[in-house]
């Protein structure tokens, strides 16, 4: 670069130094930004000085360099009149001064792109070749200069209409989750008033999206308010709110009042996440509101899988624990100590049998069968082998087939890339029942995920105050693997659809209740391995927390649990080693060294042709 092109650029840094860091009429404002004044002012000069030095072949070369460079240092005129001393001095009214300031605001940033760019790409391009200058090279450069700086140009109306209409441009993607079918189920089957105190003000960027979210829920008995914590310091006081940016449920008055709180916050970028799982957060707060806490048993003492099971992770379960939870279910131990031989405690809702790998006591069956039989609802998850549950499930006409686990070789999920995939078995096939409403309705995108499961069948016709129904089945091409080898030998496995899961009910002994059981041929679905709290989505991962929400819906007589729940959290993107290594090397070093040697060999081509 030239010595203009040097003293142009230092003055205008200089006098940004000065402009910017000294604000006001201070003597080193003034010092600075008149030393940068003089400097650009000093490149333009001796640009000027070259063209009068310059022959006549090189003059329009030169004369570009000194129209740009002028073009340039024009800007600090209109940036001069744009002073706030100088509108004051010009008298003009409030809207006069408004638009005066936009015009001149915008002119010197346009006017000084449009000459900096172009004078600084000329001036480099003389100093490349100051003894023969090239006219149509340095005219290239200017055009091309002005080119990228009148794009520049483009973003000062933008940023004009952006602050003059207070619009946010957010070019990520990003949504705030809508009500999902179960929410509004919830919503729309209140039985007492509820209260939404939403602590959001109007300066505040997410209470658009808040009230965007509780406008599609239903009206009724969900009473909505917008409050503000500065206005209403009564009411945050009295529901223990700190702040803005607060959703709270109350149902009730006085003593008896029931609170649910959900931080959200107020400021846009550090709420985002909470919005994008804002309907799995405001469901379960409204299910510990509306309802009362329930009670679900899970039996223990026979190597159940259990939420402080041993080191085998497909036996631990304390995400189905934390689910149901969040479902208001207060979980319970059931087992030899806690009274299981005699009767199931009277405030059972549920009693969940979670692949016991040893026997129950046959007073337990009978005291679990005495509850089934008096109306109770049970859960039961079995494994290969399994032992001692015919009694339980035989009355249902429920068995289990011998033999080994299901496994199939192409509805699978290739986690670690070993023939021991196969038994990650994956299926849609899902029946109408309750127990499956919401897989069945999503039946494209659910596919629920299970690990060795066990195939069931159906043993003779059920009583005639009985119905079975299959609700899940394997796909077509599983097989049951009688020889332990994960491979399927032709002519003596059979690929068929197998039964997965089967839901019985029936009326109770006195006739004024009726009996629930649902049966699933696999405990490992429900470990924390392949149950997690996506519930909202697609895949397994969904697919397998949608089936807790549909069994404990009908399992429990409680239709609004089920339903599908809309969640906008980004989806982790799992990935195996398996040709990991390809896609580094490949982007890391193969594509960089392919573009590189591509532009040798055109640089070479080229400099032959200049030769010859």
């Amino acid at each position: 670069m030239r010595l203009s092109g040097i003293l142009y650029l230092v003055g205008f840094f200089v006098l940004f130094l000065g402009e910017r860091i000294f604000g006001d009429d201070s003597a080193p404002r003034m010092a600075l930004s008149g030393l940068g004044l003089l400097l650009a002012a000093g490149g333009v000069a001796v640009a000027a000085k070259g063209l009068g030095a310059a022959s006549d072949d090189q003059k329009p070369a030169h004369k570009n360099a000194l129209i740009y460079g002028v073009l340039g240092l024009s800007s600090l005129v209109f940036y001069g009149l744009g002073l706030d001393s100088v509108v004051a001095g010009l008298g003009l009214g409030d809207e006069a001064t408004v638009r005066f300031g936009v015009v001149v605001g915008a002119a010197w940033k346009i006017l000084f792109l449009a000459g900096s760019v172009p004078f600084l790409l000329v001036d480099r391009s003389l100093a490349a070749s100051p003894i023969r200058v090239m006219p149509s090279r340095v005219s290239e450069a200017g055009a091309a200069g002005l080119s990228v700086a009148l794009a520049l140009c483009m973003l000062v109306p933008l940023n004009w209409l952006a602050s003059d209409t207070n619009e946010r441009w957010d070019f990520g993607y990003f949504k705030t989750a809508a009500p999902g079918t179960s929410t509004q189920e919830i919503v729309a089957g209140l039985e007492e008033p509820v209260k939404a105190w939403l602590f959001f003000p109007s300066t505040s960027d997410v209470r658009p999206e808040i009230r965007g979210y509780f406008d599609q829920l239903p009206t009724g008995m969900l009473e909505v308010s917008f409050v503000d914590h500065a206005v209403e310091h009564e009411l945050a006081e009295g529901l223990k709110v700190r702040d803005n940016g607060y959703i709270v449920f109350t149902r009730g008055e006085g003593d008896e009042q029931q609170v649910e709180k959900l931080k959200i916050g107020v400021d846009f970028d550090s709420a985002k996440r909470k919005l994008k799982k804002l309907d799995e957060e405001v469901r379960e707060s409204l299910i510990r509101i509306a309802r009362d806490k329930r009670v679900v048993y899970l039996t223990v003492g026979h190597g159940e899988a259990f939420w402080g099971a041993g080191e085998d992770p497909l036996r631990k379960n304390s995400n189905l624990r934390r689910l149901l939870q969040n479902m208001n279910f207060k979980v319970k131990e059931l087992g030899l100590i806690n009274g299981l031989a005699s009767e199931v405690p009277e405030d059972a809702d549920l009693v969940i049998i979670s692949g016991p790998q040893g026997p129950m006591d046959p007073a337990e069956l009978a005291a679990l069968d005495a509850y089934r039989r008096q109306g109770g609802a049970l859960w039961v998850m079995v494994d290969p082998g399994t032992p001692g549950l015919s009694a339980l499930l035989g009355p249902l006409g429920i068995g289990i087939e011998e033999g080994g686990p299901l496994l199939s070789d192409k509805s699978f999920v290739p986690l670690t890339r070993q023939i021991a995939d196969r038994a990650n078995l994956v299926t849609n096939k899902y029946s109408t029942h309750e127990s499956v409403t919401t897989l069945s309705r999503n039946s494209r995108t659910l596919f629920f995920l299970t690990t060795s499961p066990v195939a069931l069948k159906e043993l003779g016709a059920p009583g005639p105050e009985a119905k079975r129904t299959v609700v899940m089945r394997s796909t077509a091409d599983a097989w049951i693997d009688t020889d332990a080898d994960y491979t399927h030998d032709e002519g003596v496995e059979t690929r068929q659809s197998w039964p997965l899961a089967i839901a019985a009910s029936g009326a109770s002994d006195d006739g004024k209740g009726e009996y629930r059981v649902l049966v699933i041929g696999d405990t490992a679905w429900a470990s924390n391995v392949w149950l997690r709290n996506d519930i909202a989505g697609s895949g397994w991962e969904a697919a397998n927390a949608q089936a807790v929400l549909d069994a404990i819906s009908w399992l429990a007589e409680d239709e609004a649990m089920a339903g599908t729940i809309e969640n906008e959290e980004d989806i982790k993107i799992e990935h195996t080693k398996k040709g990991q290594g390809w896609v580094f090397w490949g982007s890391s070093v193969i594509i960089p060294m392919a573009i590189f040697g591509l532009g040798l060999v055109r640089l070479r081509l080229r400099r032959r042709g200049g030769s010859a």
